[in-house]
């Protein structure tokens, strides 16, 4: 197993935080709470690539506060999200990059959330598939509230 020391210098490697601006440009989004916008930052994007990897190498870099707002769930809620500044995104990224690989393959085959190239179909065909295969119920648990949140029926 690799060793923390072994990967801090991938985070913060160079080639890392521009294929981390990549993916975050790609994926388009808001500026967060700086106001700064992902063509702001790319239109000074060698200045802050560089400051983000000395933050990184001298391990003083501090994310920002994220800017807090309320998106549709349902018909008449709204779920609270946060929007992180772009350089916190760019770092958050370079960080998966990194340990994505790792970890990715130690993950449970049934755990269909946030996970690269699953989204919620596969995880109804799983459910079929238990289903077929005599499962009956399912418990759906909220790790947040740490408590017991729905069981489903099969049938």
């Amino acid at each position: 197993m690799l060793k923390y020391h072994s990967l801090r210098d991938k985070v913060f490697s160079l080639k890392n935080l521009y294929a981390a601006f990549k993916h975050v440009k790609k994926n388009k989004g808001k500026a967060g709470l700086d106001r700064v916008s992902i063509r702001q930052f790319e239109s000074n994007l060698e200045v802050n690539i560089m400051n983000i990897h000395q933050e990184l190498k001298t391990a003083i870099y501090k994310p920002a506060p994220v800017l807090r707002v309320y998106i549709p769930k349902g018909r008449h809620d709204k779920r609270p999200t946060g929007i992180p500044i772009v350089k916190d995104r760019v770092v958050q990224q370079a960080f998966r990059q990194i340990i994505e690989p790792i970890f990715e393959k130690e993950f449970s085959d049934n755990s269909f959330g946030f996970r690269p190239g699953m989204c919620c179909r596969d995880a109804i065909r799983r459910l079929e598939q238990y289903k077929q295969e005599g499962y009956r119920s399912i418990l759906d648990a909220d790790i947040r509230h740490s408590m017991y949140h729905n069981r489903i029926s099969l049938s």
